[in-house]
């Protein structure tokens, strides 16, 4: 991504696929669909294996908000890069219903994505910043 990027809306998305094709979602994930959903506001946090699962894709989108969601979901499902390659991606998935809506805990909380490029494909960089031990009290309260 060209700018940081803040994402205090996640979608944790997790794919079961058919047997042996998860290496082909990831080349036509990685080919078609990363730029064209940050063409659209999407910010693509990260993709992610399933060590234990062979069948299992695992991915992280954000938003700015939910109306930002709203649209950019709107927009990419309804252009042209979806229609032209959504056989084929469904054609690799069993089940793509397995989604978490995540919001932030805290107002600090999200992601920032500050690298000038895209790190290569399997490498990620995550930043964990710990919350005040009253925040943690709050939650489990």
């Amino acid at each position: 991504m060209n700018k940081p990027t803040y994402s205090p809306i996640v979608e944790l998305r997790r794919y079961t696929l058919h047997p042996g094709r998860r290496e082909d979602l990831i080349e036509l994930f990685d080919r078609e669909f990363v730029e064209s959903q940050e063409a659209v506001g999407i910010q693509v946090i990260g993709q992610f294996y399933d060590l234990d699962d062979p069948d299992q894709f695992v991915w992280l989108r954000g938003f700015n908000d939910m109306p930002a969601r709203e649209h950019s979901l709107h927009a990419f499902y309804g252009g042209p890069v979806w229609k032209m390659h959504s056989d084929a991606a469904n054609a690799t998935m069993i089940d793509s219903d397995n989604v978490l809506l995540l919001r932030r805990v805290h107002s600090t909380s999200g992601f920032s994505l500050s690298s000038k490029s895209r790190p290569p494909r399997g490498v990620m960089l995550p930043r964990m910043d710990l919350l005040p031990r009253r925040s943690i009290t709050s939650i489990s309260q």
